[in-house]
C-alpha cells in the first residue's frame, strides 16, 4: 500500500462530535460550504493548520494519538482538491484513512484516534490502517466476513466463534467494522486490527493492556483519589471506588500521597499503590475497581474477627462451596471456602468457569435483530 494518500483510497468514517453544545462556533464553520478544500503534500498537523485556515477555525491534533500512526506526526496526506463541500463532509475521508476522528472543543477542533485504533496500544503499521480502511469500506454479510481472518484471544473454554456470529447477525445493517462493534460490545469483548487479521479479546484483558503504558509524572503530596483518577485517564478507563474506601484508610494516606514514576508503567503505578496505602485494585469489564485491601479491610472489622484469625482473612470474601454427603444419605457437611483457601490453579480454574457462563447469559441478553442497530449503507 502506498504511504501516501490519493483522494480515491479515502473512505467514510463516522466522526464524533462530542461537546458540539459548547462549540456552537465551531460547528457552524464545520458546516459552511467553501468554495474549494485543499491539501498540500504536507505532514499531518500541517495539514490541519491548512484546512482549519480554510474554514477560519483551529484544528488540533492529539499527541498521544498521533504516536499510534505509523509516522508519528511526520505522516503525511497527499495533496487533493474537493470543490463545494463543507469540511464536515471531508474531513471524515481525510482522518479515516489513518484511523482518525474528531471532537468539537469550545474553542477547537480535536483530532484523535478512534477506538479500534487506540486498542493497538502501539504504533499501528500500514497494513493495520489498510485492514481498518476496508473493515469500514465493506458491508457486513456473512459472505464478506469470511473474507477476513479473525484471531480469537478469548478463553479456549468458550465457543467465541460461534457467540461471535450469533451477534454479528443480530447487530443489524452496517459496515463490517459497525457490526464488529455492536457484537463484540455485547459479549465484553473488544476487537482491533493486527496486521492482516481482526484481533478480539475481553474488555477485560484490553484494559490490562492499556495499563502497560509507561508515564513519566511527580505526584507530590497528592490526595490519593485524585492520583489514582490521573491514572485511570492516562490509561483511558474508568475508575471506581468502594464507598466509605477513605474511611478506611489512614488520614496521611488518603489525603496526602506522593509517587515519583519514570518510564514507570500504569499497573506498575498501581502496584506501588497497593504496596503503600492499604489499597488493592481489580479490572473488570467496565474499568477498574478500588477497594480497601484486605489487610486495611480486616483492620477495619476489628473485633468482628476472632482473636487468632488473621485481619486477612476476616476480611477475605467466600468464593465457593464444598458438599458433602453423610454416610447414611440423610444430611450432608457444607463447607464455605474463602479466596485465600484456595490455591492459584483452582481459582484461575474458577475464574474461566465463570466466563464461560458469564459470556452464555450476555448471549441470551443481547438485542433481537433491529433493536439498536448502527445503521448502514442505503438507511
Amino acid at each position: 500500500m502506498s504511504h501516501m494518500f490519493l483522494l480515491a483510497c479515502l473512505f467514510a468514517f463516522q466522526s464524533t462530535a462530542r461537546g458540539e453544545s459548547g462549540g456552537a462556533d465551531i460547528a457552524r464553520a464545520l458546516d459552511q460550504t467553501l468554495p474549494q478544500i485543499t491539501i498540500s503534500d504536507q505532514e499531518l498537523p500541517d495539514a490541519l493548520d491548512a484546512l482549519g485556515r480554510q474554514a477560519a477555525i483551529t484544528m488540533t491534533l492529539d499527541e498521544n494519538s498521533a504516536d499510534l500512526l505509523p509516522w508519528g506526526r511526520r505522516t503525511r496526506l497527499k495533496t487533493l482538491t474537493v470543490q463545494n463541500k463543507s469540511l464536515r463532509e471531508v474531513l471524515p475521508q481525510i482522518l479515516g484513512v489513518l484511523g482518525m476522528v474528531y471532537e468539537i472543543r469550545e474553542n477547537d477542533l480535536l483530532v484523535v484516534a478512534g477506538e479500534p485504533l487506540k486498542r493497538i496500544n502501539r504504533r499501528a503499521t500500514w497494513d493495520d490502517l489498510k485492514l481498518l480502511r476496508e473493515l469500514n469500506e465493506t458491508e457486513f454479510s456473512v459472505e464478506n466476513m469470511e473474507k477476513f481472518r479473525i484471531q480469537y484471544r478469548i478463553t479456549a473454554k468458550l465457543d467465541a466463534p460461534g457467540l461471535l456470529n450469533a451477534q454479528l447477525l443480530k447487530a443489524g445493517r452496517g459496515s463490517i467494522a459497525q457490526n464488529l462493534e455492536t457484537a463484540t460490545g455485547a459479549l465484553g469483548w473488544v476487537w482491533f486490527p493486527n496486521g492482516d487479521h481482526i484481533a478480539i479479546r475481553t474488555s477485560e484483558a484490553q484494559i490490562a493492556n492499556r495499563l502497560s503504558r509507561r508515564i513519566t509524572v511527580r505526584y507530590a503530596n497528592e490526595p490519593l483519589t485524585k492520583i489514582i483518577v490521573d491514572l485511570g485517564d492516562r490509561a483511558e478507563t474508568f475508575i471506581s471506588f468502594d464507598p466509605g474506601l477513605l474511611l478506611r484508610l489512614p488520614p496521611r494516606v488518603a489525603q496526602g500521597t506522593t509517587l515519583n514514576l519514570e518510564r514507570t508503567s500504569i499497573r506498575q503505578a498501581l502496584e506501588l499503590l497497593v504496596a503503600e496505602t492499604g489499597i488493592k485494585y481489580e479490572i473488570r469489564r467496565t474499568g477498574i475497581h478500588i477497594s480497601a485491601s484486605d489487610t486495611a479491610a480486616g483492620a477495619a472489622l476489628g473485633d468482628s474477627a476472632s482473636a487468632g484469625e488473621p485481619a486477612r482473612r476476616a476480611a477475605s470474601s467466600y468464593v465457593g462451596k464444598i458438599s458433602i454427603p453423610s454416610g447414611d444419605g440423610t444430611y450432608s457437611y457444607e463447607f464455605l471456602l474463602r479466596a485465600d483457601e484456595l490455591p492459584d490453579d483452582i481459582l484461575e480454574y474458577r475464574r474461566q468457569l465463570l466466563e464461560a457462563y458469564i459470556q452464555k447469559i450476555r448471549a441470551d441478553m443481547a438485542p433481537v435483530e433491529g433493536d439498536n442497530s448502527p445503521g448502514g449503507a442505503g438507511e
